[in-house]
């Protein structure tokens, strides 16, 4: 024998605060974000590029301290 269960009145569980609505840019209305959001256009080539040479940088003294290692430790 099945029952249906009882339906609760649906609340809002959060809602931002009131001077939220005060709040223009640097963010949503819980405040400045963390990172940038995205563009609008999707443009995001900076990101990429300064992503791209940091990565590029780490490999390159990773690869440096193991020449290093290699020939000192050898």
């Amino acid at each position: 024998m099945k029952s249906d269960p009882e339906k609760r009145p649906e609340t809002q569980v959060a809602k931002p605060p009131p001077e939220s609505v005060y709040r223009v840019d640097g963010g949503g209305p819980w405040g400045p974000t963390q990172f940038d959001l995205p563009e609008r256009n999707g443009d995001n080539t900076q990101t990429v590029v300064i992503v791209a040479a940091i990565g590029v940088i780490l490999l390159l003294l990773l690869a440096g301290a193991w020449t290093l290692w290699y020939f000192k430790f050898n």
